[in-house]
């Protein structure tokens, strides 16, 4: 049987399909990418050079739908609005989470919890796009997600693996966020279950065989180029050679979880959300500069929207992200990464005080929770509080460019930075807001 060729997909002007490519030629290429160059310790000693030449990584979890801050990091003992959720202790004196977060609160010593986040969108696709920007939304302009402002910042022609890697879906995917005006170049790179790469890699070709039909598209977009289509050449030919690097990279190892330790893998949970931070700390110590992962619990598309039925879901979707959460911070620790790694917990917004009868609560964005944790963040503090009932902020508000600052400082980029839309229009990478310098303390 001959061999298959690379499934390569061209629209109407002639601009392959980045995802598609991805996917066919790194089927082409994946057989002998993992079994030639570079053995394990060495592409992972690489890997961590690579690192320390590129600066800080960051690893956003992300709580698909809006957290429940009662029901997770802010519980409010004694209050009616607390409903029957309990709370429990810490490590650190005074501080207590809700009872489905007893291993997070044992490592709360690392982390620095802000209570106050606030913001003006209560609707989850323009609350998306506000915290994933940084950005009110706009009918004008696509604003990249902060993935792809830190792939661009951190852009390296000579490393092998994606700048900006996602690990799971979003739940509803017309409220997803992109690259937006960067452009595919800076688009995330996507891994829909943590372990495997995406569900048409397939070893297929050698290398030689894959670069001759790389040649030939070359030859191709050579003629297509000279009937007026260069601009489109030129980024297909850019994916193209970043592709090419990756399918062949002895780093592709990364994506394979089958070498971790079993009680490793039981820690962090056997789930999406689970596997998929132990994932994240995988590329990060190889030296990918932005991981996501996503939690949406796996029961149902709602996620963390817990509108309606928070007394059943909400323990379950606490208990996936749990462990997976503590064990990440524990694993980077004990690697000695977390100092070069920030990770942040976040979501679009919370849950409002007032409990419905079966435990739903609708949206709310007073008072809402992001958790940030090495990095060199000074941990151990809640920044931030809301008064007896979670109803107002009392202490500290923090805004969405507040934290985009923040975050800024810690990756070592200038938030006064510029990228330019296709129009020539100059776009900061972060306006207005000023740093959270309790972070830093």
């Amino acid at each position: 049987m001959p061999d298959p060729i690379v499934d390569v997909r061209i629209n109407g002007e002639g601009v392959v399909s980045r995802r598609g490519f991805l996917r066919g030629s790194a089927a082409a290429g994946l057989g002998v990418a993992s079994g030639a160059g570079l053995g394990l310790h060495e592409a992972v000693t690489r890997g961590a050079e690579d690192l320390r030449r590129r600066g800080k990584a960051m690893i956003l979890l992300w709580m698909d739908g809006g957290p429940s801050q009662f029901e997770t990091f802010n519980p409010k003992v004694g209050s009616a609005n607390q409903g029957p959720t309990g709370a429990i202790q810490t490590c650190l004196p005074g501080v207590r989470l809700s009872e489905f977060w007893p291993k997070t609160a044992r490592v709360l010593d690392k982390v620095a919890l802000i209570r106050s986040m606030v913001s003006d969108e209560k609707v989850h696709d323009r609350a998306i796009a506000l915290v994933r920007t940084g950005y009110p939304p706009s009918v004008a302009i696509q604003y990249p997600t902060f993935g792809s402002v830190v792939a661009r910042e951190r852009e390296d022609s000579r490393f092998d693996l994606p700048a900006f890697v996602r690990i799971g879906s979003p739940r509803i995917k017309t409220r997803d966020v992109s690259s937006g005006v960067l452009g595919v170049r800076y688009a995330s790179f996507d891994v829909d279950e943590p372990g495997y790469l995406p569900a048409d890699v397939r070893p297929r070709v050698s290398p030689e065989v894959l670069r001759r039909r790389l040649s030939l598209s070359s030859r191709f977009d050579a003629e297509f180029a000279r009937d007026g289509g260069a601009p489109a050449v030129a980024e297909k030919r850019d994916v193209y050679d970043r592709t090419e690097r990756f399918v062949l990279s002895p780093r592709l190892g990364a994506f394979d979880l089958s070498g971790e330790p079993g009680h490793l893998r039981d820690s962090y949970g056997r789930t999406t959300f689970g596997q998929g931070c132990l994932l994240a700390r995988r590329l990060v110590e190889r030296g990918v500069s932005f991981v996501e992962v996503i939690s949406t619990g796996g029961r149902n598309d709602a996620g963390w929207d817990t509108h309606n039925d928070g007394f059943r879901d909400t323990p379950h979707l606490c208990n996936e992200a749990d462990p997976a959460y503590s064990t990440l911070l524990l694993d980077l620790a004990a690697r000695g990464l977390l100092r070069d790694t920030l990770v942040v917990w976040m979501g679009e917004f919370g849950r409002t005080p007032k409990l419905k009868p079966d435990g739903g609560r609708e949206h709310y964005s007073t008072g809402w929770l992001a958790a940030l944790a090495g990095g060199g963040v000074s941990g151990g503090q809640v920044i931030g509080a809301t008064d007896r009932d979670g109803v107002e902020v009392t202490h500290r508000p923090v805004t969405v460019p507040d934290l985009f600052l923040s975050v800024c400082r810690i990756l070592g980029i200038d938030p006064g930075g510029e990228y330019v839309t296709a129009d020539d229009r100059p776009i900061r990478i972060v306006e207005g807001g000023a740093e959270v310098a309790e972070l830093f303390s």
